[in-house]
Formats: C-alpha cells, sequence, structure tokens
C-alpha cells in the first residue's frame, strides 16, 4: 500500500513539473485566450473517447472470462477493468494493472488458473491489436513524420520493433514449447552463474509451470475463436478511441487543417515512444513526446501548451479518478466480507456459550 502511494504521489508530481512548466513558458495571455477559444462541445467527445476506451477493454475482458467461466456479471467485468487501469496508470510500465485484476477475481472465488489464462490471452489480444494498429500507421504516416520529426522518429520504430519482438516471442513460445523450454533453462543456468538465480532448481520449477500455463492458453485461445476475433476487434477500437482523444482537442480549438488520419497517426507515435519512460504514466516522457509531435499542429501562440494539459488530464487523470473509485468500492467490498465473517464466527462462538450454559 505504502508503494502505491508513492507512485501515485509520482504521477501527481509528474502532472505539476509539467503544468508549472507550461505556465513559466507561456504569456498567461495566451494560455486564458486558448482556453476560451476552447469549443465544450468537442471537448466532451473527447471524454466520450475515454470512456469508449474503457468500455472496448471491458467488454474484451467480459467475453473472455465468459467464455473461461461460463457465465460472469458485466458489472464485475467492468469493476475488473476500472481497477487494473488504476493501478496501471500509477505502476512503471503499465505492470501493476493485471496482478490486481487476477487477486481481485481470486478473491471473487474464482479458479487462478483459469484466470490467469484469461488475463494472459487478454494480454496477447491486446498485443496483437496494438501491432497491427502500429502497423497500418506506420505505413500510412510514415514518410510524413520522417520528413516533420526528423531528429526523432527512430524513437518510433525502437518502439515499434519492442512491440512486434514482443508478439513473435508470444507465437514463438506458443508455438514452440520445447524452443522456449530449452531458452529458459540456458537464461536461468546463466543466471545462477552470475548469481542473479539464488535457487536455481526452484527458480526452473517456477519457469516450467509458467511456461506450461502459457502454451496452454495459447493453445486454448484457438478454441475460443469466436470471442479471439471479437477481442482483437474490440482491442482494435479501444486503441481507435484513445487515439482519437487527441483529434477531439485539436478540433476543440477551432482547427481543422490537419486530417484525421493524421493526428491518430501521431497519437499512436507518441505511445510507442512514451513506453520507454520508467516512470509511473510514463510522466513528463508522454507530454514531451506529444509536444514533439503535435508541435506543428497547433499554429497558434499558447495552444499546445493548453493541448498538452488536456490531453494528460482526460487520458490518463480521468483514468486515476475514476479507477481510483472502482479500486476502493472493491476494497470497502472485501472489508464489509470480512467483517461479516468476522461477524458470523462471533455470532456462532456466543451461540456455542449459550448451549454451554443451559447444559451446565
Amino acid at each position: 500500500m505504502k508503494s502505491r502511494k508513492i507512485e501515485l504521489f509520482i504521477c501527481i508530481s509528474c502532472g505539476i513539473v509539467v503544468i508549472g512548466f507550461i505556465l513559466f513558458s507561456n504569456d498567461p495571455r495566451t494560455l486564458i485566450r486558448s482556453i476560451h477559444e476552447l469549443n465544450p462541445f468537442w471537448l466532451l467527445g473527447a471524454v466520450g473517447c475515454m470512456v469508449g476506451y474503457w468500455l472496448f477493454e471491458t467488454l474484451t475482458l467480459h467475453f473472455l472470462l465468459k467464455s473461461f467461466y461460463g457465465s460472469e456479471p458485466f458489472s464485475d467485468s467492468l469493476s475488473v477493468t476500472m481497477g487494473g487501469q488504476y493501478f496501471s496508470a500509477i505502476t512503471p510500465f503499465s505492470t501493476g494493472g493485471q496482478p490486481f485484476q487476477a487477486y481481485y477475481l481470486a478473491k471473487k472465488g474464482r479458479n487462478v488458473g483459469v484466470t490467469a489464462s484469461a488475463l494472459l490471452t487478454k494480454f496477447i489480444i491486446y498485443q496483437i491489436a496494438l501491432v497491427a494498429f502500429s502497423t497500418v500507421l506506420i505505413l500510412i504516416k510514415w514518410d510524413y513524420f520522417k520528413n516533420t520529426v526528423p531528429n526523432f522518429y527512430w524513437l518510433v520504430l525502437i518502439g515499434y520493433i519492442v512491440n512486434l519482438a514482443v508478439l513473435v516471442a508470444i507465437i514463438v513460445i506458443g508455438v514452440f514449447k520445447g524452443i522456449a523450454d530449452w531458452i529458459c533453462r540456458v537464461i536461468i543456468k546463466l543466471g545462477a552463474k552470475l548469481k542473479i538465480v539464488k535457487d536455481r532448481e526452484a527458480t526452473l520449477e517456477k519457469a516450467e509451470e509458467g511456461l506450461e500455463l502459457f502454451h496452454s492458453t495459447f493453445r486454448g485461445m484457438f478454441r475460443h475463436f469466436p470471442v479471439l476475433i471479437a477481442g482483437i476487434a474490440f482491442s482494435i477500437l479501444q486503441l481507435l478511441c484513445y487515439f482519437s482523444v487527441s483529434y477531439f482537442i485539436y478540433r476543440a480549438f477551432g482547427l481543422s487543417a490537419v486530417g484525421f488520419l493524421t493526428i491518430i497517426g501521431a497519437q499512436g507515435f507518441v505511445l510507442m515512444v512514451s513506453s520507454f519512460v520508467p516512470i509511473p504514466g510514463a510522466g513528463v516522457g508522454a507530454e514531451a513526446s506529444f509536444s514533439l509531435f503535435f508541435n506543428s499542429f497547433f499554429t497558434e501562440e499558447g495552444q499546445l501548451g493548453v493541448a498538452v494539459i488536456l490531453w494528460r488530464l482526460i487520458s490518463f487523470y480521468l483514468t486515476i479518478v475514476v479507477g481510483v473509485f472502482f479500486a476502493m468500492r472493491i476494497s470497502k467490498a472485501k472489508k464489509s466480507s470480512k467483517q461479516r465473517k468476522e461477524e458470523t464466527a462471533a455470532e456462532e462462538l456466543t451461540a456455542q456459550g449459550s448451549e454451554e450454559d443451559q447444559n451446565t
């Protein structure tokens, strides 16, 4: 819990630093003028895109959980999604989301192995959608941004290669279990020789269990082929909603010279670059890369600074605000469940005591 508070503090601190920098590097009058120019209906559209982003992820998870468990309340899928969104937002490289989701589903009485398979399938689906979407953006807009941002376009290429490599690794591990097992053993043995791995046998055993789960999950995906296709479609729409936030913010300034695909491409490249930043929420790095790729789109002074603030408030901090509500709701539900068990135990002890008194 303490580490979560520290990570949340880092997120908020990064936001304050960025806003402070924008306020001190721009004439306040130009910022105020830019704010007055904003069209609230386009801003509501940007918020609506974020809601769509959450809902499409919820639908992906909901269909997966239903296919694995047979039934699943949509409200539970929404709680799992938004709680995961919150913990992903406040942890480096978004690593906290899935562990929270697995923990919550386990507390709901779901089988741990089945839950791990469902969440792993969701990760694979998202990775497929991300690489597919990124490939299209690069094919369509690579030359444009190579000329517009000549000194930094290579970061986009690195980000794309990393995501593509992850997908290739997923396929290799899923299809060629023997090769994956051999690579894993070599890495662990090397780690043991370098004194990085302390208990080689225990680590090998855990790695083999993880590989077996991954391999069975990968094969099992194709037994739910309609769900797999639906999940990929939902994930692509989820990414489209996220990337569209920037377009709606752009239009909120009354601008229309740059087309939808160009804005989408810029936002996709921002995601690829900022994914390297190890700070929770890619703090500062996300704002810097947004400024880099969107600098030429906002023609008047002050507009870019306001756009950066609006984009982060809607696409990141709004997720934290909404997500923490679900996380707190889940936490209270756990506490109340624990309290009910304690009250039941106390009542049983009282009843036993009364029976003993009557017997004596």
